[in-house]
């Protein structure tokens, strides 16, 4: 009776030795959530031998920093430890993760405030002069580090992260950021004003303030979640259409090559017939150009072409071959999702790429053009090739990728010059350009990014 009559006075009468020592604990469960936060912001997904080396590194530095420097400078050295660790340890871009420690911090301050408004609205006294009290200390980090956990779950179950926003049109973008940002700045205004009025306002409309903060974070979330899932199902759309367009193409080949069937069949065998084997010869190579153009449509199948932005771009040049009579041929041989590349920047190089591939192909006798997505495993790089016939032998290779340089009048010849700027982005990207008597080839090279 005596020990637990002891272990409640000390923890409900003011005790520095006591409250100094749950620094340890609250470092630990700090250490913890911030680690596994990150991660989930981050897209990480790292061994559990790394994960666990990180957090006992962190927890150590942050209990140390904490005990021997003095208040903010212990914070601020412990936030620079996470930044630190993320961009060292997984390699991962300094802007992105300064973006996703940013995010983690507000969230500590946002529920820190809300917490200390509940303290204050419990006990009718501000928290700063409890803080040598260890139940309220406890009681202060059990509702902060509990916040943080919901908001874990939150980010796990839904899937957020900072990949999350990347495939939003700019419009959407900004609003978004707008919103997150105004949220905040209203949550914290609303807080600064709630306790500074605190003796003044009647316990309800405190209560009401801290309820309609926390209904308006979850509710931004939850909005930003809805928002995307629209862009995604908006964009599922546009691939659909382009589909079906795709299809209708298909099934009109199918179509008239069966009804010509008969007259196919009869065609070979007036050549078997009269034992022409020289014109069969041509006849089979016309027939089987017919077929191969067939078969070459069929790789329009999303379940090939996996990754929904370069299907679209694939499937409407397609169709812009088709109707300039350009053969188009598609070589998938990877998983398209696996490319070490940002796809908004692909998308843009592809069509750049294939754009001056039909203005070059459509000027030849034989109009021709091949793209093939393929793996160099020798050499530890995926590749992106584009052949095409073309009418100007005489082509400079190097200076084609020069602004405003162009073999056509009244063209800007911009185009080659942009896919060089984004080029020159990365050290992990590369395009070789190299022809011959027949085909113009652009090498599209993607090596291993090491900042990822």
């Amino acid at each position: 009776m005596n020990i637990l009559q002891k272990i409640t006075d000390g923890l409900m009468n003011p005790n520095e030795m006591l409250t100094s020592l749950l620094v340890v604990p609250a470092a630990i469960i700090e250490g913890i959530l911030y680690v596994n936060i990150l991660l989930v912001l981050l897209d990480i997904k790292p061994s559990k031998s790394k994960k666990y080396i990180q957090v006992l590194v962190l927890c150590l530095i942050c209990i140390l920093s904490r005990l021997l420097i003095p208040t903010p400078f212990s914070s601020i050295i412990n936030v620079l430890t996470v930044l630190l660790s993320f961009v060292l340890l997984y390699k991962k871009p300094l802007l992105e993760t300064c973006i996703g420690v940013i995010i983690l911090v507000l969230l500590t301050t946002l529920f820190e405030m809300i917490s200390s408004q509940i303290f204050t609205l419990i006990f009718n006294s501000n928290y700063l002069e409890y803080t040598n009290y260890p139940i309220y200390s406890i009681a202060f980090m059990f509702v902060v580090y509990t916040c943080l956990c919901i908001i874990f779950l939150i980010l796990k179950k839904l899937h957020i992260n900072l990949n999350f926003f990347k495939d939003i049109n700019k419009k959407d973008t900004v609003s978004i950021l707008l919103t997150i940002i105004l949220g905040f700045i209203t949550v914290f205004l609303e807080l600064y004003i709630t306790a500074f009025y605190n003796n003044l306002l009647p316990t309800f409309v405190i209560l009401l303030s801290i309820f309609c903060l926390i209904a308006y974070f979850f509710v931004s979330v939850f909005n930003i979640v809805k928002t995307k899932q629209l862009e995604i199902a908006n964009r599922d759309i546009s691939n659909l259409q382009i589909y079906n367009d795709t299809l209708k193409i298909m099934y009109d080949n199918i179509r008239a090559f069966k009804h010509d069937f008969n007259n196919i069949i009869n065609g070979i065998g007036g050549y078997v017939t009269a034992q022409d084997m020289d014109g069969l010869t041509k006849y089979y190579k016309s027939l089987f150009k017919e077929c191969d153009n067939l078969n070459n449509l069929t790789a329009l199948n999303p379940e090939t072409i996996n990754n929904p932005s370069i299907y679209a771009i694939l499937a409407d040049k397609y169709k812009k071959s088709t109707d300039k009579n350009i053969q188009l041929e598609i070589g998938i041989f990877l998983d398209l999702n696996s490319l070490n590349i940002d796809n908004y920047e692909l998308t843009r190089i592809l069509g750049i790429l294939l754009d001056n591939s039909i203005e070059a192909a459509q000027e030849c006798e034989r109009k021709y053009i091949s793209i093939r997505f393929m793996k160099d495993n020798r050499k530890n790089r995926q590749l992106v090739i584009i052949e095409n016939t073309y009418p100007n032998k005489d082509v400079d290779t190097y200076k084609i990728f020069e602004k405003s340089y162009s073999t056509k009048p009244n063209n800007t010849g911009l185009g080659l010059w942009e896919v060089n700027k984004i080029l020159s982005k990365h050290d992990n990207l590369a395009i070789y350009t190299t022809k011959d008597d027949e085909l113009f080839k652009q090498q599209l090279e993607i090596y291993p990014n090491n900042k990822n």
